[in-house]
C-alpha cells in the first residue's frame, strides 16, 4: 500500500499557508520597540503623574487617618496597605481619564471607605474569613 504522503497533488490549487512559527516576524506580531511610549501617551501620563503627586502630597494624611478609622482597631497595622491600594487606584481612575477631580477630599475618601468594605467583604481574603469565623465562633 503505498503510503499517503507520496501521493502527488492532484488539485490544481495552490497550497493553504503555513501558520506563521513564534520565532517568525511577518509584521503582524509586535515588534520590539526602543521602550519608549506613545507622544500623546506619555504625556497623559506624565498629567497623570503630576496629578497624582500633588494629590499625595495634599491628602496623604487624610487618606491615611480615613483608612485607620474604616478599620477596627485590631487591623490598624493594615492602614498603610489600605491607603497603598486607594492610591493605586487613583492612579488607575487618572489614567483611564477620569478628569479633573473637583472634590479631591471627597474623592479619596469615598474611595478608601468603599475599598475598606469591599476587603472586609472579601471572603477570598484569608485574613477576612479568619476574622469572620472568629466573630461567628463555634456556632458556625
Amino acid at each position: 500500500m503505498p503510503s499517503m504522503t507520496a501521493l502527488p497533488t492532484l488539485s490544481g490549487r495552490p497550497p493553504l499557508p503555513q501558520r506563521p512559527q513564534p520565532h517568525e516576524r511577518d509584521g503582524r506580531q509586535p515588534q520590539p520597540g526602543d521602550g519608549h511610549p506613545h507622544p500623546h501617551t506619555a504625556r497623559h501620563d506624565d498629567v497623570a503623574r503630576e496629578t497624582l503627586t500633588a494629590l499625595y502630597t495634599a491628602y496623604g494624611p487624610l487618606v491615611l487617618r480615613t483608612a485607620a478609622r474604616a478599620l477596627r482597631p485590631d487591623d490598624r497595622d493594615l492602614a498603610d496597605d489600605l491607603a497603598q491600594d486607594v492610591w493605586l487606584d487613583t492612579w488607575l481612575h487618572l489614567l483611564r481619564g477620569g478628569g479633573v477631580l473637583h472634590d479631591p477630599a471627597g474623592f479619596l475618601t469615598t474611595r478608601t471607605r468603599r475599598l475598606a468594605r469591599e476587603q472586609a467583604a472579601d471572603y477570598g481574603d484569608d485574613l477576612a474569613l479568619h476574622h469572620l469565623t472568629q466573630t461567628i465562633g463555634d456556632a458556625a
